[in-house]
């Protein structure tokens, strides 16, 4: 799924927010904006002409207001669009900067790369994990969590994998989604489980395989596609506002 949509925004929602965003600063041209858009977005091109459009389309509805300098148009925020921007900000700003936070230390884990992050003060809001779940999948990382836990241990539990997510990251998927995930995993091979105590069946003991040992691989390998392309796109929302 394209990662425009996946964090909530078309092309045509990140052109317009871009928009508003960078003339109510200061009167700015369509060359200006899409140069400014390629920068932020390398890889995810739009046309000028595209751009273009958007900024009539916005000074139509009376969140631009154009001025020519000789052939050249040049397009400022009004009042109207300044309050549109706030709307915007109010509404995706804190959602990005939390889920960025969970994606940070995601990346760190994964990759090593750069500043460790600082570890979770809370688990992301109930109101952001839904959204969240948009993202990325919440499969391949509950399944990469349980290689990694099998990788240094014989058995755990299964509510372990929650603890740890929790403890690392500051977000784990439902128990429930849990549960279904290990009995998937479980049915296809790259665990076993046992009961703890078979007579009660209450507590169930989990071991990677020799399959899952392997299937892990490609899982971290997809994960860490996941995660690198959703940073990316979050930290250049993020940069909106800044």
């Amino acid at each position: 799924m394209d990662t425009f949509k996946r964090i909530g925004f078309s092309v045509g929602d990140t052109v317009k927010l871009l928009w508003l965003h960078r003339s109510s600063e200061t009167e700015i041209n369509p060359k200006e904006l899409h140069d400014i858009y390629e920068e932020l977005f390398t890889g995810r091109n739009v046309a000028y002409d595209y751009v273009a459009r958007i900024a009539k389309k916005l000074a139509n509805e009376g969140y631009l207001q154009m001025s020519q300098v000789q052939n050249r148009k040049f397009y400022s925020t009004t009042t109207l669009g300044k309050e549109h921007l706030e709307r915007y900000e109010e509404l995706y700003y804190n959602k990005f900067i939390e889920m960025l936070k969970v994606i940070n230390r995601i990346y760190y884990y994964i990759t090593k790369d750069g500043q460790k992050p600082a570890p979770p003060e809370y688990p992301l809001q109930q109101e952001f994990r839904t959204y969240f779940s948009k993202l990325i999948s919440v499969k391949d990382m509950t399944r990469f969590m349980i290689f990694n836990l099998g990788s240094n241990r014989t058995e755990f539990y299964a509510a372990e994998v929650n603890e740890k997510l929790n403890e690392l990251f500051g977000w784990s998927p439902s128990n429930g989604y849990l549960y279904e995930i290990t009995r998937e995993m479980e049915a296809e091979g790259t665990i076993s489980g046992r009961w703890k105590e078979p007579e009660k069946r209450t507590i169930r003991l989990i071991r990677v395989t020799d399959e899952g040992e392997v299937f892990a691989k490609q899982i971290a390998s997809n994960l860490r596609e996941q995660v690198i392309n959703i940073r990316k796109y979050l930290k250049s929302f993020v940069d909106f506002f800044v």
